[in-house]
């Protein structure tokens, strides 16, 4: 072999050493080659994370990548879209498309898949005229309304005891009953129940306690208690007329809504709190905050003082009722047909939200009812022309809707269980898995 032969090949494999290691280093800084335009792209990736069920299959463009859950697809090009799938045999499989940003990663997380069909057991037996009831919270007793005037309160796991309905005192006719929606009727410790009575045009409430078996008289004890011997600077309502009434704290207090204003009852104490905020359309609790629907704006009440309220700016619709996510960092909004997110805080996962930022994330011409959040924070679930549906929060691309062709009734979702209780045929149930 000549000299310049020997030289020829060493320049060849100089070449190729350095056309190797440029391509080792361009894939070693996440690079990848577009044999469509012939060129070297800084790739991307999508981060998938399902947290129910258990051993979710995530595909790619139709292709499976992982068949337990949790996938992180490396190495994907930029400017391009890449479906992907998560799915389970007897789920409702959850879809998404996503664009790939150059070096950074896109992510889908929370992802719940809802069953395909709802698999129940009965807790409270097909009962002729059964128009409503609610769960307490530690699962343990069922309020039930019976046509139009009975009230039976039980233990859950007693579904062939003998059910007594609640008597009241007067003996008047009771022409209507009212139980609260959102688990706004039982009290913290799951002992107290609230609930209305239509009397020839009045309506009067009671809080049932279940553990001395009272009933108490609420108009009773605000109008011919409180309003009589409590002095204020403004006036206390004279009639008690709650637009809404829900336990706030503990067992002893009550946020209601009067005329526009929003009051708290002490019950024990027998004393009553202005909260000295007008023309409020709707409110909700949440540990030591009171967010306040005062059209067109909404507002939030800290600790409970006046002096901390701040303006959240206005809504996209006109909402009628309003209501704060189980991690308090969120606020659900509606009327009958459309529903919308307003932001408390800050996001750390996508898509990224800023605080103050608020969407509508569910549009109907049905009628929009029973709205619940779903323990992930990330859901909600609500019945809409009586049937089950549940919508996610992630707007991007499609959004991913689960629903159902059983004509539900009424339902109670207790969100730190994941259980949901709904009535259906005139008997309650209770999904078997997890919802």
């Amino acid at each position: 072999m000549t000299i310049k032969t020997r030289r020829i090949l060493l320049a060849i494999a100089v070449l190729t050493f350095m056309a190797a290691g440029f391509v080792l280093l361009m894939y070693a800084r996440g690079y990848r080659w577009d044999f469509e335009n012939n060129e070297f792209l800084l790739s991307g990736a999508i981060y998938i994370k399902p947290v129910y069920p258990d051993e979710t299959e995530i595909s790619l463009n139709g292709k499976m990548v992982n068949k337990n859950g949790n996938a992180l697809i490396k190495n994907l090009l930029p400017s391009r879209k890449y479906k992907i799938s998560a799915a389970k045999e007897g789920y409702q499989t959850w879809e998404k498309e996503f664009e790939i940003t150059p070096g950074l990663v896109a992510s889908a997380q929370n992802i719940v898949l809802f069953p395909k069909k709802i698999n129940s057991q009965i807790v409270w037996p097909e009962t002729a005229s059964l128009s409503d009831f609610s769960v307490s919270f530690n699962q343990k007793l069922i309020a039930v309304r019976i046509g139009q005037s009975k009230v039976i309160v039980r233990g859950l796991a007693e579904p062939n005891a003998t059910a007594t309905p609640i008597a009241f005192a007067d003996k008047r006719k009771t022409l209507g009953l009212t139980f609260l929606k959102n688990n706004q009727g039982w009290s913290p410790n799951s002992q107290k129940f609230i609930f209305a009575r239509d009397i020839a045009g009045k309506k009067l409430w009671y809080i049932w306690n279940n553990e001395n078996k009272t009933l108490t008289d609420l108009n009773n004890l605000y109008e011919r208690k409180i309003v009589l011997k409590q002095p204020s600077a403004s006036p206390l309502p004279t009639k008690f007329s709650p637009a809404k009434i829900t336990w706030f704290g503990n067992s002893n207090n009550l946020v209601l809504l009067i005329d526009g204003r929003l009051f708290r009852l002490d019950i024990a104490g027998e004393s009553v709190t202005d909260f000295k905020l007008s023309d409020v359309a709707n409110f909700d609790v949440f540990e030591n905050k009171i967010v306040v629907l005062k059209n067109p704006d909404i507002l939030m009440l800290i600790d409970s003082a006046v002096e901390n309220i701040s303006v959240l700016g206005p809504a996209k619709i006109v909402p009628k009722n309003i209501l704060i996510s189980p991690d308090g960092s969120k606020i659900a909004y509606s009327d009958s047909g459309s529903v919308g997110i307003f932001w408390l805080t800050d996001t750390n996962k996508q898509p990224l939200k800023k605080t103050g930022d608020q969407e509508l994330i569910y549009q109907s011409l049905g009628n929009i009812s029973h709205i619940y959040w779903h323990n992930s924070n990330e859901y909600l679930i609500f019945l809409e022309n009586k049937n089950l549906k549940t919508v996610e929060l992630d707007t991007r691309d499609k959004t991913n809707i689960a629903s159902w062709s059983e004509p539900i009734l009424a339902m109670d979702y207790l969100a730190q269980d994941s259980k949901l209780y709904i009535l259906e045929n005139s008997a309650v149930k209770v999904m078997e898995d997890k919802f």
